[in-house]
């Protein structure tokens, strides 16, 4: 089995991107960070390894145990005909797998043409570093991947952060297996996280008409076509977790109140730079904005419907 060195260099290099949260974590953040949805899907041909083209290195044994992980580990019962998929490609019989995920994210300040999370410094550290998200914790982590498979995402970091993977570095995983109990507690209770909100999937399957004009679930499939990710308002989530009952309406509405001001903010602060390269985003974040301005007194409302309708 694989052993990995890796220590911290504080470069901010990994705060460079939207912020990974949970649907209910998010909740915490909501008065820093802009929230999204981030529906993402990847798509494997098993029929023939050679034709993926893998975001993180792997072998073909490697993905099996990978997939069977996730099949058994990082769906519930009610959503795992909706996060895991098999079939076969029309035109050649071979089996494909797709696995479908949703999480919430706060979106990264704009700067330079990439993203930059809203909680970087100046000085390139984190100004809320004793109470980081979840998401960040784990880090360098990966949630989509057992303890005996961390080598894998692992390896992939290596090869694009001057994070310190060298022998001098603290040893993190050791024979397929975490150093540190704290390692692997943050790594349990992320996959926790991933299990519980793949509910909101089948959730928003049936609750998206109630959205418009947001796209529903098969479309955002079509949308992200086999591999990749896309991000809508968080509005959904909202009444998810008020009709789940994991938070009340008003704090529900409380969140509402804090996005609209933050979303309106954004879209000011984007339409003063005035930059051409920025016009598509600034048009996603008016429509998000709109969006949630009209939902402004009405998550309990909407979470009663939906989840009578789902009783």
């Amino acid at each position: 089995m694989t052993s990995k060195h890796f220590n911290c260099t504080q470069c901010g290099r990994c705060c460079r991107a939207s912020i990974p949260l949970g649907l209910a974590e998010a909740l915490d953040y909501d008065s820093e960070f802009l929230l999204a949805l981030v529906f993402s899907m990847e798509t494997w041909n098993l029929g023939d390894f050679r034709k993926n083209r893998p975001a993180v290195p792997i072998t073909h044994e490697e993905l099996l145990t990978t997939l069977a992980f996730r099949k058994d580990k990082l769906a519930m019962d009610q959503s795992r005909e909706t996060v895991f998929q098999v079939g076969r490609v029309r035109s050649t019989g071979e089996r494909v797998v797709t696995f479908l995920s949703v999480s919430a994210c706060g979106l990264g300040d704009f700067e330079a043409g990439g993203a930059k999370c809203p909680a970087l410094g100046a000085d390139e550290t984190c100004t809320i570093y004793e109470r980081r998200p979840l998401g960040c914790r784990v880090f360098p982590l990966d949630p989509l991947y057992p303890e005996m498979l961390q080598h894998v995402p692992l390896s992939a970091l290596e090869s694009r952060l001057p994070c310190d993977f060298s022998q001098a570095a603290p040893r993190i995983l050791e024979n397929g297996k975490l150093t540190r109990d704290q390692d692997r507690e943050l790594l349990e209770a992320r996959q926790e996280v991933v299990r519980r909100d793949s509910v909101f999937l089948p959730y928003y399957g049936m609750a998206s008409a109630s959205f418009h004009p947001m796209p529903s679930l098969s479309q955002v499939l079509l949308g992200i076509k086999g591999n990749g990710k896309m991000d809508v308002p968080f509005v959904p989530a909202l009444t998810y977790l008020a009709a789940s009952g994991q938070v009340s309406p008003e704090r529900a509405e409380t969140c509402l109140e804090r996005q609209i001001t933050l979303g309106a903010a954004a879209v000011e602060q984007a339409l003063s730079r005035k930059d051409k390269a920025e016009r598509a985003r600034t048009n996603v974040l008016r429509n998000s904005l709109s969006l949630m301005e009209s939902f402004k007194g009405r998550i309990a409302q909407v979470a009663d419907g939906l989840a009578s309708g789902a009783a």
